[in-house]
């Protein structure tokens, strides 16, 4: 193997596997944010400032203890925590203000996790309200991992994508059925998982933060993948993670997803005949 190919390799493998496990994160996490703006402008504007409390009671305290556990995690201090404290002004709803220091590789990688804290938390949250309310909960879920294992065991994204096909669809047939539309345990599923899925995302602070540690994720990265092509062993039993095994992680992406697109839709309407009767004219939610 000459030194270029090499490198190659190195590289490639290095990409392919930090884009298999966090593109995902950031991917849906933008599309998380960018769907409940629309849904925070629409409750503002028709209702005033405290009408975005409607989902952001619940959700906002989750994102910033997401923060705020990954900041104890990766030994930063936290100088000053809300978790819901609504400024008019700025429009921010809740912080967390933290240092480390800089000198510590370990704390300087918690950048990363700590910017991206709130999706992971509110995802567990999201799967948590799911398995205690949803009817069968243990045996939907089972369906949807079936869906998901019947995908092959490459990283090609045609995988990713029937990732997305088979886990959106197993939700919605499984979860938004007639029967579950009889139980109340369902509806305080859906008014609770919207609450939590709008604030499932990340803002442009939240990006660069995380971004502040991801050179310490390469770093990380390209040692095991140099040790792995070196001695021949492989990195890929380091990170045996594919599209199929990755699959239960992207379906909490995609029921959040689902949730926030459901929040809006629901709500916007609602708004927009309020905002018409009050204001006779349209509601621009962008």
């Amino acid at each position: 193997m000459t030194a270029l190919v090499f490198v190659k390799d190195l590289i490639v493998a290095t990409l392919s596997q930090m884009a298999s496990l966090f593109a995902g994160v950031f991917i849906f996490g933008l599309l998380i944010h960018c769907i409940s703006q629309l849904t925070f402008k629409s409750l503002e504007r028709t209702f005033g400032s405290k009408g975005v409390y409607f989902v952001a009671w619940l959700g906002t305290p989750i994102h910033e203890l997401g923060h705020a556990l990954f900041c104890i995690i990766f030994l930063h201090r936290i100088v000053d925590i809300r978790f819901f404290k609504p400024d008019p002004v700025t429009g921010t709803l809740g912080y967390v203000s933290h240092t480390w220091n800089k000198g510590n590789p370990w704390a300087v990688l918690g950048n990363f996790f700590i910017g991206i804290g709130p999706v992971l938390l509110g995802c567990a949250v999201l799967f948590a309200t799911f398995y205690f309310l949803i009817p069968d909960s243990a045996q939907v879920w089972d369906s949807i991992i079936f869906k998901v294992g019947e995908i092959g065991e490459s990283n090609s994204m045609g995988d990713y994508w029937s990732v997305f096909q088979s886990s959106s669809l197993a939700l919605v047939k499984i979860i938004f059925t007639l029967s579950n539309l009889a139980c109340w345990q369902f509806w305080v599923f859906v008014y609770l998982s919207i609450c939590v899925a709008s604030n499932i995302r990340l803002s442009l602070s939240d990006i660069k933060g995380s971004l502040s540690g991801l050179g310490c994720i390469v770093l990380i990265f390209l040692l095991i993948n140099f040790l792995g092509l070196i001695t021949g062993f492989g990195s890929e039993k380091f990170f045996p993670l594919t599209a199929s095994s990755l699959g239960v992680v992207y379906s909490l992406f995609i029921l959040a997803l689902i949730m926030v697109l459901l929040g809006f839709i629901v709500i916007f309407p609602v708004s927009a005949v309020v905002y018409r009767l009050k204001y006779k004219t349209p509601l621009n939610p962008f």
